[in-house]
């Protein structure tokens, strides 16, 4: 009960990211976008977003500039792949996605229980060859820290 509570609150997230600034009002605004995005406008779309978050009682406690970063990762990495429904979401939706894997979308509910209902199997597969190790510390409810890049 609890989980779908705060699956039906993310939903609402979605669609109420709305409020963001310039041409994200639209409801538009998809990873494609992103990189035509000002880079000076970036980090103030994903405070916002991680601002609205906080109003569904989500929390975050990494920066908007890891997820200005990995955004731009999340994208070149769509694109080399051609995984077109990652291009066509919102930027908002995407950045739940990159939370959620990296064990960053606080909601009161176990990391890998959220994972496995709001991302699924299948799509926990494509994320692995970018996020492989933030996947295998998600599959252990988070408390295994992430390699260091080598």
């Amino acid at each position: 009960m609890l989980l779908m509570r705060h699956a039906l609150l993310f939903i609402s997230l979605i669609f109420s990211l709305a409020a963001l600034p310039g041409h994200a009002q639209t409801g538009g605004f998809t990873l494609e976008d992103w990189p035509k995005t000002q880079a000076s406008l970036k980090p103030i779309y994903v405070k916002a977003i991680m601002e609205q978050a906080g109003i569904h009682k989500v929390s975050f406690n990494k920066t908007p500039d890891f997820y200005v970063g990995e955004l731009d990762k999340f994208f070149a990495f769509a694109q080399e792949k051609n995984y077109r429904p990652y291009l066509k979401t919102s930027v908002a939706q995407n950045l739940a996605t990159i939370a959620v894997v990296n064990c960053d979308w606080n909601n009161g509910v176990p990391h890998w229980e959220f994972a496995q209902k709001y991302l699924g199997d299948i799509q926990l597969e494509l994320l692995k060859p970018l996020y492989g190790d933030a996947i295998t510390k998600l599959q252990n409810n988070c408390d295994q820290p992430i390699a260091a890049p080598q």
